[in-house]
């Protein structure tokens, strides 16, 4: 794995991490409730647990931090792009499950803190790399076979 490839994406995940943690100040200002900082923190950058989904359908069940840190060493070899938690789909659903938890727990701003988050993650993974208009889209992933070839627009 060369060190370049490391560096970026310690970057990208720090800088997820800045951006969710500016979210998450925000809205503890907003609204004084420390819970909206651990959804925050779920949907801004823990979201990203989602990668190992990718990582377990080309390697199986075997866990390798190396290779899972190589993201090269299972997509391209795989040709797959599934990630099936990065989807603009999301964002409403996630929004109205947040509205009726927030109503049942009385947890007031619930929905805006997960979507917040959750739009700030997407966002920043939309313009860090390179790919085809619709990539974030699970529907168009799901259509094309989740295949690399259609996620990168080549």
């Amino acid at each position: 794995m060369n060190l370049n490839a490391v560096n970026l994406i310690f970057l990208h995940e720090l800088i997820h991490f800045l951006l969710t943690s500016l979210i998450a100040l925000f809205f503890w200002h907003r609204f004084k409730d420390k819970r909206l900082i651990l959804v925050i923190f779920f949907f801004g950058f823990f979201i990203d647990i989602d990668h190992w989904f990718d990582y377990f359908a080309h390697f199986g069940l075997v866990i390798n931090l190396k290779n899972f840190f190589n993201v090269a060493s299972y997509v391209h070899q795989s040709g797959k792009v599934y990630i099936p938690l990065h989807g603009w789909e999301w964002l409403p659903i996630f929004w109205l499950t947040g509205k009726l938890i927030g109503r049942k727990i009385r947890m007031k701003g619930l929905e805006w803190a997960i979507s917040f988050s959750y739009l700030g993650h997407l966002l920043w993974d939309n313009f860090s790399f390179s790919h085809h208009l619709l990539a974030y889209s699970f529907i168009f992933r799901l259509i094309n076979n989740f295949s690399l070839k259609s996620f990168s627009g080549f």
